[in-house]
């Protein structure tokens, strides 16, 4: 069942760095990015209010770089393949303590893998995200995110899937991340115009979960509406056109059908 994210009234969220001491047990002094070993750092990256199962929850998602070992000095240039650990901090309301409403439930520093260039895609201000619950009590999260390639803006949504219950593997954990959502593309910074050798083109898309017959996870759709460059290079009017992701238990990851 889909969720509105905005019917939870506003209760002060835990700090930032709060959120970063508590998944990597060291103090930041306030900062909301700062190196914790072997020249890896620490980035605070999102923060998710949520309602579920009676109980308000509060994560605080940040992404960790990778560690650095060798000649300090060294200059290095990672590569669109070079990806951050996604981690966070999980509290639970409790409204009885006034002076600490939030109690840390729990911490996983690797929930998954995501970005490139050893950067996170940065979250979206303008586009709202999604929530949904599954019939087995588990939240869907779609977090709306950018990313630059070759001078093109591309929209996305990364997807994180919320199991409050008992965990049954060594290796499972509260938070999964279940991969990277295509939902359109700007190249206005690269382009000429409509006539030149590189056409502009825009592309915006809409997110909707739908529920998926005998999957406790639900089918993510997504409409695309705009214009994008086709294989001739030439302009390609988009109409609603939808492509369907589906849950790969496997690969533990959506992958478009």
């Amino acid at each position: 069942m889909p969720d509105d994210l905005h019917t939870t009234p506003a209760i002060t969220p835990p700090a930032p760095d709060s959120v970063l001491y508590f998944i990597f047990q060291k103090d930041g002094d306030g900062a909301l990015a700062y190196e914790v070993e072997n020249g890896s750092w620490a980035h605070y990256w999102y923060g998710y209010p949520f309602e579920l199962g009676g109980k308000r929850y509060f994560t605080g998602f940040a992404y960790q770089t990778p560690a650095k070992y060798g000649n300090p000095d060294e200059t290095q240039y990672p590569g669109p393949d070079a990806k951050v650990t996604i981690a966070q901090a999980t509290y639970v309301f409790a409204p009885a303590d006034a002076a600490k409403p939030w109690v840390f439930e729990g911490a996983e520093r690797h929930v998954g893998e995501f970005g490139g260039y050893e950067k996170a895609n940065s979250v979206d201000e303008t586009r709202k995200p999604h929530s949904y619950t599954t019939p087995g009590g588990k939240r869907l999260l779609a977090v709306p995110t950018w990313s630059l390639e070759s001078g093109t803006r591309l929209a996305s949504f990364d997807v994180l899937v919320f199991n409050p219950g008992e965990l049954q593997q060594v290796d499972d954990t509260h938070w999964t991340y279940l991969g990277n959502i295509g939902a359109g593309e700007d190249n206005s910074a690269a382009c000429d115009d409509d006539a030149g050798p590189l056409p502009c083109a825009r592309s915006t898309g809409t997110l909707e979960f739908v529920a998926d017959d005998g999957n406790d996870l639900p089918l993510i759709r997504v409409a695309m509406h705009g214009a994008s460059i086709g294989n001739d290079g030439k302009l390609r009017t988009l109409d609603g056109e939808a492509l369907d992701y589906r849950y790969d238990a496997a690969r533990k990851q959506y992958q478009p059908q």
